[in-house]
């Protein structure tokens, strides 16, 4: 038997065939185009699994055993009710109810960086490891918490969402409508507001010439790429963001004290000199770290895909 991931974010669901060995058979996307009605949304996402089913050659009613959907924000994953998604701007939405006007198998619907939290532990880098953390740093942040390898959901199922935790009190504001998060310092977002501005205020720079002059030009790569080049302004913007992607990562440190954390999400490109130099802050300044006695800080071995696989695991987790 097979299952279908989903992985149901801002610009486009993604499904895919998933084996037992967590392969990926066949993969389709089609637009979300978000501002739709939610009925609308699922009934193009039932097209979509059963299309990819197809492409894998796979028979959908006697050879899928079920669909599991990774979407954005708090979901009741009892009823399959997504509670609330700040970024899809949804509040008690019947996901599985409406998915299921279309679908007969079983659907279970969970948190995407969830998904993404048991497809590292159980094929990625966190394999191994009984306590771990997720953290795809990405437009947004987002986090999974597995606690002895199962997902930690909280009392109320909104367990994980580390960007919203305040590092500077007042400070910028966040699309979740509080001020001061994590995610408004250490999400690609605000990378690339801190290197427009930064282009601005020095037209000379390195950045503003990459873009010419067309800061909507501007990506989370570029201030890499220029402090390579030598950018002092570049190299200041890198600085100070690598130190706020450290600070959230040493409160969980030292609120959690798990095995490990992997990052997943866009910033996972940059490579292993950035992820390097992070956990070099965070050893040297999370509370009671010891040489060969402290949380590993690591990048993750999958990509988004992992969202996919980990959705396709619902079930067999659910069961277990």
């Amino acid at each position: 038997m097979y299952a279908i991931g989903v992985n149901l974010d801002l610009t486009n669901i993604i499904a895919g065939v998933v084996d037992e060995s967590g392969t990926i058979l066949s993969k389709e996307s089609i637009p979300t185009l978000r501002y739709r009605p939610v009925s609308e949304i699922m009934s193009d996402l039932a097209v979509l699994v059963k299309r990819v089913a197809f492409a894998a050659g796979v028979d959908f009613d006697t050879e899928i055993d079920h669909v599991g959907i990774g979407t954005y924000g708090t979901i009741d994953r009892r009823s399959g009710t997504l509670i609330y998604s700040s970024h899809f701007g949804f509040r008690d939405v019947p996901l599985l109810a409406e998915i299921k006007k279309h679908i007969s198998i079983p659907v279970y619907i969970e948190n995407d960086a969830n998904c993404y939290a048991l497809a590292e532990s159980r094929w990625g880098s966190t394999k191994g490891y009984k306590n771990s953390v997720i953290v795809t740093l990405g437009t947004a942040i987002s986090g999974g918490i597995m606690v002895n390898k199962e997902v930690y959901h909280g009392a109320f199922f909104g367990a994980g969402e580390l960007g919203h935790h305040v590092i500077v009190m007042d400070g910028e504001k966040c699309d979740c409508g509080r001020c001061g998060c994590w995610a408004a310092y250490a999400s690609s977002t605000a990378l690339v507001r801190d290197a427009r501005i930064a282009a601005i205020r020095h037209p000379e720079s390195e950045m503003f010439r990459m873009v010419n002059g067309d800061l909507r030009l501007m990506s989370y790569r570029i201030p890499f790429e220029a402090a390579k080049k030598g950018d002092v302004y570049a190299a200041e913007i890198v600085h100070m963001f690598k130190r706020y992607v450290a600070l959230g990562l040493i409160n969980i440190v030292n609120i959690l004290q798990p095995d490990a954390i992997a990052i997943g999400g866009k910033l996972r490109k940059i490579g292993h000199e950035f992820i390097d130099d992070v956990a070099a802050l965070v050893y040297e300044k999370a509370f009671g770290q010891q040489e060969n006695a402290n949380t590993k800080v690591m990048l993750a071995s999958m990509d988004y895909d992992a969202v996919i696989i980990g959705a396709a695991m619902l079930q067999a987790w659910k069961e277990e």
